[in-house]
């Protein structure tokens, strides 16, 4: 257990003059690498979450595309009536 609290201490920073060079360096790969990992995990997540905004989206402009199509359709039969009554007059 001492030796899990000297780590967990070590790691965030203190009690670093209780190391020698080769602790330290060593300390340092185990961070770095960790930082490494978190960022790797954090882009990751982000693509993901990029991927899925970008597929909402999509779908979003779709609708509102099916939307506008709907409403044009609708329109339509009105405007064909208003060119007939205009042309036949």
């Amino acid at each position: 257990m001492i030796h899990l609290e000297k780590n967990s201490k070590h790691m965030i920073g203190e009690d670093l003059e209780l190391l020698n060079f080769k602790e330290l360096q060593c300390l340092e790969k185990k961070i770095s690498l960790g930082a490494r990992k978190i960022h790797s995990r954090k882009e990751k997540s982000l693509t993901v979450e990029n991927a899925n905004l970008e597929k909402k989206i999509g779908a979003s402009i779709a609708i509102k595309n099916l939307e506008t199509d709907a409403a044009t359709q609708q329109d339509l039969p009105q405007t064909n009536l208003n060119l007939m009554y205009f042309s036949s007059s």
